[in-house]
């Protein structure tokens, strides 16, 4: 072997040590990401790009339902939003035709009709678009005012959003239902604002999408920074996926403020009647009266629901899983946090009339009929059975405002 030989066997070591390094690593990121497929997909029922995720930011509301949206346990792979961003099948028709009389129901995840996955609760699927309280209530209403309204058609379209609070019903009316010229708007809601019990400033203490993520923003957030940073790559990688929901676990753990949004318990020991009053006034009192100047203006009625809770339900008529339920709610809420409810729920028809705000209280929907029916996923969300009853005890009341409404020409 000559030496020309030598020195060029020792110029190709560098060459094939830098390919056995490029396939090694190649091997070790395959292998990470399959890890992470496996992880994304069979742990966190996830997929690549927006398809698995329920909400998109909104600039105006905080989030929106995302028209892709489809998970394989929770919605059985099939979508159960509108392109026109409702929890709908269809397109809704616009301009409205002048044969239909259209309702909107609002609300949060209860009214939307979410599941439940990986908490101190049953596994359960979000429900489809015909087990929502909106469809029963729509086929309830059909029904009952068929002969009243011939050739009229109603609608009910579900325009629930998960963990939106009242102020942000007005913002969505603002933002875009008065383009689909609403006849009626129903609410159903509670939970998430009405026992907000010492927060001053309702819309400043919301800690929830993109209303924390200005501030994260505004501050340079270092989780908020990378969570922000991976979420263009995490479209294509499932590792990437993998860490910008870690980041975003992160974010969300250490970097939104920790504000009061479940109502102060100490008010029981107060004068807790003026506190929750106060709280009202500058809350979910304000944006109802603020939804009606709109209805004044845009030609449409409303009405409120406070829905249900199973802490408020007699366990006595109870199936056992919604007893079950139950008890795993009263651990699972801080001290006093049902006393609160139950405190509250008490002032508020007086609240309601005084603001001339129509309310109807269906925080109870068990009995000694429906024993056999489990009625609850967890908390407040409901089966399709529970959303059968929700609706019924809607239905005399939404045919009574309907009557004082106006009806298409």
């Amino acid at each position: 072997m000559s030496g020309n030989d030598d020195v060029g066997m020792g110029r190709m070591r560098p060459v094939t040590k830098f390919f056995m390094i490029l396939i090694y690593a190649l091997f070790l990121f395959l292998l990470v990401e399959l890890l992470s497929y496996f992880t994304v997909v069979y742990v966190y029922d996830n997929t690549l790009g927006n398809t698995a995720e329920r909400h998109l930011y909104s600039s105006i509301r905080g989030h929106k339902l995302n028209p892709d949206y489809q998970r394989g346990f929770d919605t059985g792979g099939q979508r159960i939003h509108s392109d026109q961003g409702f929890r709908h099948d269809t397109l809704i028709e616009q301009p409205k035709p002048d044969d239909t009389f259209r309702i909107f129901l609002m609300g949060g995840s209860t009214a939307y009709a979410i599941g439940s996955q990986g908490s101190i609760y049953p596994d359960h699927p979000t429900l489809t678009n015909q087990e929502t309280v909106a469809y029963f209530l729509q086929q309830d209403l059909r029904e009952r005012l068929g002969d009243q309204m011939p050739g009229v058609t109603i609608e009910v379209i579900n325009a629930g959003v998960v963990a939106y609070h009242s102020f942000q019903h007005v913002l969505y009316l603002y933002e875009t239902l008065y383009e689909y010229s609403p006849d009626m708007i129903v609410f159903l809601d509670g939970h998430n604002d009405f026992y907000n019990v010492g927060v001053d400033n309702p819309v400043q203490s919301y800690a929830y999408s993109s209303a924390r993520m200005i501030d994260a923003l505004n501050d340079r957030k270092p989780f908020f920074s990378a969570y922000a940073f991976l979420r263009y790559p995490a479209q294509y990688s499932y590792t990437f996926k993998l860490a910008s929901k870690f980041t975003q676990g992160l974010f969300d753990r250490y970097e939104i403020p920790k504000n009061i949004t479940y109502g102060d318990v100490t008010a029981l020991q107060r004068d807790f009647s003026a506190e929750l009053a106060q709280t009202a006034k500058v809350g979910f009192l304000r944006n109802y009266k603020l939804i009606e100047t709109f209805g004044d203006y845009h030609g449409f009625c409303y009405h409120v629901f406070l829905q249900p809770e199973v802490v408020y339900e007699d366990t006595n008529v109870l199936s056992e899983t919604d007893r079950e339920i139950a008890q795993l709610t009263r651990d699972w809420y801080k001290p006093g946090r049902e006393d609160l409810m139950h405190r509250a729920r008490v002032d508020f028809p007086a609240l309601f009339e005084e603001a001339n705000v129509p309310f109807t209280d269906i925080a109870e929907i068990g009995g000694p009929l429906h024993k056999d029916k489990v009625l609850y996923v967890d908390y407040t969300h409901l089966t399709p059975e529970g959303s059968k009853l929700v609706a019924a005890r809607m239905l005399p009341v939404v045919a009574e405002r309907i009557s004082q409404c106006k009806t298409p020409s």
